[in-house]
């Protein structure tokens, strides 16, 4: 019994560290917004929690806000989950500065910027791996946060390399400046994750960040 015993504490001693070791750090509890806040605190709270999904009502009628974490952040690994209504539109601001798009682009034959995959302003996806509106979707994406010199000049910009549905879009793509609708242009400070509000309707769930 007693060997039985120490084995146990040891599997679940084991089990914790491994969870520990892992890392990824859960931004959305699935209950409420407890470590979220409106980027623009007079604007229209269009965020709710409906059944377990981070779900914003935003209309063209009624224009919603921008939500972002209160946790921040530099190097990192994103996972987020999405699903775009028709016409929907929306974004995933890395840090706040770096937008990955968020559309209903699935039937896009021209790779721009502006599509699902695409890098705001910066980047079109290699490919358009986008699913049709109504669909869950995936964004895996590694940052590296800009570097600056002593006098804040950035000597390295900021890059990213992100997957869509598992499929490679960017890889190590330079992003010399914020891309529109940003929180600031701090580039060489940590970041919250911002989340697109203010254009349509939009879903979010298992959202979680691993420091690098």
């Amino acid at each position: 019994m007693r060997y039985a015993a120490a084995v146990l504490v040891l599997v679940l001693i084991c089990g914790l560290a491994g969870a520990q070791e892992d890392g990824w750090i859960d931004l959305f509890n699935g209950k409420d917004l407890t470590g979220w806040k409106l980027v623009n605190e007079a604007g229209r709270q269009s965020w709710s929690v409906v059944d377990g999904i981070l779900t914003n009502t935003s209309t063209h009628e009624a224009t919603g806000t921008d939500l972002m974490t209160e946790q921040k952040f530099t190097d990192h690994e994103l996972h987020v989950e999405f699903r775009v209504p028709a016409g929907g539109n929306s974004g995933v601001y890395v840090q706040g500065r770096f937008e990955c798009q968020v559309a209903d682009t699935a039937s896009e034959t021209n790779l721009s910027p502006g599509i699902c995959g695409g890098i705001w302003a910066t980047s079109p996806p290699l490919k358009n791996a986008a699913k049709p509106a109504g669909e869950w979707q995936t964004y895996d994406i590694v940052f590296h946060a800009a570097k600056v010199d002593a006098n804040g000049n950035v000597t390295e910009p900021a890059r990213m390399t992100v997957k869509l549905n598992d499929e490679l879009v960017q890889d190590n793509v330079a992003c010399p400046k914020a891309t529109g609708g940003h929180v600031d242009d701090k580039v060489a400070e940590p970041g919250p994750l911002m989340l697109q509000g203010n254009h349509s309707s939009i879903e979010y769930r298992n959202i979680r960040v691993r420091p690098l």
